[in-house]
C-alpha cells in the first residue's frame, strides 16, 4: 500500500514537472487569462469591501474591472504561475 502511493506521488510529481518545463502554448495563456480574471474580480471587489467604508456600486464595480484587467494581464504574462496559485480564488462562488 505504501508501495504504491509513493509511485503515485512519484509519477504525480514527474508529470508535473514536465507540464511545467514544457513551453507556454496560447490555450495556456489563455487558460491563466481566465482564471487571472476570475480570481482577480473576487480580490480586488472583496478586497475593497474588507478594508474601505462601504463604497459606491459604480465604484465598487471600477474596483471589479480593474481587476479583472489586472488579473488577465499577469494570467496571460505568467500562466502556470496563476494557475496554481490564483485556481482556488477563481472558483470563489461556483460550488453547488
Amino acid at each position: 500500500m505504501i508501495a504504491a502511493l509513493r509511485r503515485f506521488a512519484g509519477n504525480r510529481r514527474q508529470q508535473f514537472s514536465r507540464w511545467w518545463h514544457s513551453p507556454i502554448r496560447r490555450r495556456d495563456r489563455l487558460t491563466g487569462a481566465m482564471i487571472g480574471a476570475m480570481a482577480f474580480f473576487w480580490i480586488a471587489s472583496l478586497g475593497r469591501l474588507a478594508f474601505a467604508p462601504s463604497p459606491e456600486l459604480g465604484q465598487l464595480a471600477l474596483w471589479a474591472l480593474g481587476g479583472v484587467l489586472l488579473g488577465a494581464a499577469f494570467g496571460a504574462r505568467y500562466p502556470r504561475l496563476t494557475t496554481c496559485l490564483l485556481f482556488p480564488f477563481a472558483t470563489i462562488g461556483t460550488g453547488p
